[in-house]
């Protein structure tokens, strides 16, 4: 009888793993089957090795947070200001090529020898901001083009991050057909310039905020831009001060109308209030505040990853809570955002 009931059991056990066996290879293959159909492949793209964004302590911007401090005496505010001294901010190319060229080399140089990323801003596109607050840029297409083969130059194979003309994109939208066509060429051979000469450098094309062109529109605007191969980076909220929640949920949809993955850098400066999606105001506004990052370092695997692109303090021109031209150092400002 034990013998007997042995061999049942047996058997019972065999049927039940080759069932099991069936089971787990049928969950297998179908999950792998949606995984193959739902998975999105993501992009290779030039980066340099992680490393921490380099804080150029040295630069005339920290020069000015240091006055600042024997005025402040409310201990919060000192505080937050203390934590900004030691934050890196991205560097704003000047107009300039000369001066442009020996920028990126200076800061090059200081982060070989920090062992750390320089972060670039190319914010020097004809008509920039549309003639706003802000306007500015290369006078023609072919200064704006020898410009940016210069910045290119200068960097070449070192390590670097470029956030590449903030707002032109989504300003592309509200252009005539002529204009339009001409921007999107221009930011066209901006980013192939960066990508086929900057082996070592993450280039994010700058698409605007959350709240300004529809994420469908955003992906037809990159086809256009780079029509061979997909973009790989984007950055948003560039010196606005959309939440961070918002800004995620924007950058997903951007990725599903354009059917590719997408490295994303967030601007995280000055959207640091807690009504921060209340502020609908984009110069100046009362009650902004600066932002917190939850990381110096440069991860060139994340797909989403902050940094301090505006820099605070800087006025975004003679409007809102500010009376000094866009770019100039404001004290006041910088003390209200860090109130």
């Amino acid at each position: 009888m034990r013998r007997q009931r042995t061999g049942r059991y047996r058997s019972r056990l065999l049927r039940a793993g080759m069932l099991c066996a069936v089971l787990v290879h049928l969950f297998v293959t179908g999950c792998a089957r949606d995984t193959a159909e739902t998975a999105v492949v993501v992009p290779e793209r030039n980066a340099p090795a992680s490393g921490e964004y380099l804080l150029e302590s040295s630069d005339k911007y920290y020069a000015d947070l240091q006055a600042t401090l024997p005025a402040v005496s409310d201990p919060r505010v000192r505080a937050n200001l203390e934590r900004l001294i030691r934050t890196p901010v991205a560097e704003w190319l000047p107009h300039d090529l000369d001066v442009t060229a020996g920028t990126i080399r200076q800061d090059i140089a200081r982060g070989q020898a920090s062992d750390s990323i320089p972060m670039f801003v190319a914010y020097n596109i004809p008509g920039r901001d549309l003639h706003g607050e802000s306007g500015g840029g290369q006078a023609g297409a072919d200064s704006y083009r020898q410009w940016i083969a210069g910045v290119s130059d200068a960097i070449g194979t070192n390590p670097a991050i470029v956030i590449l003309e903030p707002d032109a994109l989504a300003h592309a939208t509200e252009m005539n057909d002529a204009d339009r066509a001409a921007r999107l060429s221009l930011l066209g051979f901006a980013y192939a310039e960066l990508l086929q000469h900057n082996p070592a450098t993450a280039v994010y094309l700058d698409v605007g905020n959350s709240t300004w062109v529809d994420p469908g529109r955003v992906a037809d605007l990159l086809r256009a831009i780079s029509p061979g191969q997909p973009v790989a980076g984007i950055s948003l909220n560039v010196a606005n001060r959309r939440p961070e929640a918002e800004i995620r949920s924007y950058a997903t949809r951007i990725e599903q109308a354009y059917g590719h993955r997408l490295f994303v850098m967030i601007d995280s400066s000055v959207n640091g209030a807690p009504n921060t999606a209340d502020l609908v105001e984009w110069c100046n506004p009362q009650g902004q505040r600066v932002g917190t990052l939850p990381s110096t370092r440069f991860d060139r695997d994340l797909m989403i990853a902050h940094a301090f692109i505006k820099t605070p303090g800087q006025s975004d021109g003679r409007c809102g809570t500010s009376g000094a031209a866009a770019g100039e150092f404001d004290r006041q400002l910088l003390l209200d955002q860090l109130s």
